[in-house]
């Protein structure tokens, strides 16, 4: 197994891409939480969703030469490859509708005001 340049690229870009989406998920501090200033919900729903789901489809490109040799790494693909695809594409792109548990409990109540999501005020 031959070390290229995507599978390092792959799994670098899927490590910094994921960890800065589990940073900014958390919240802590405000240079994390900036990104709940975006005037628009697109860029909200590219801060939740587009990020971590180009994150972990990076990662599945960089952990590639080792699927098809570890089973367990292919149903791992085979479970996290639509849940990336849904994350970029469902929630992000196509903008619809995601639930209330898919964002941090520190940001839902001045997300629902901001957007109007009064259901999650309830």
């Amino acid at each position: 197994m031959v070390s290229t340049v995507v599978t390092v690229v792959g799994l670098v870009l899927g490590l910094l891409l994921l960890g800065l989406a589990l940073w900014e998920r958390r919240g802590r501090g405000e240079q994390a939480r900036a990104w709940l200033r975006s005037p628009t919900e697109a860029g909200l729903r590219g801060t939740l969703f587009v990020l971590p789901g180009l994150g972990l489809l990076s990662l599945l490109v960089g952990l590639s030469p080792w699927i098809a040799e570890v089973p367990a790494l292919g149903f791992l693909a085979l479970v996290l490859a639509p849940v990336g695809l849904w994350l970029v594409f469902g929630w992000g792109a196509l903008a619809l509708p995601y639930p209330r548990w898919s964002v941090p409990g520190w940001a839902r109540e001045r997300i629902a005001r901001r957007f109007g999501k009064e259901r999650w005020l309830r």
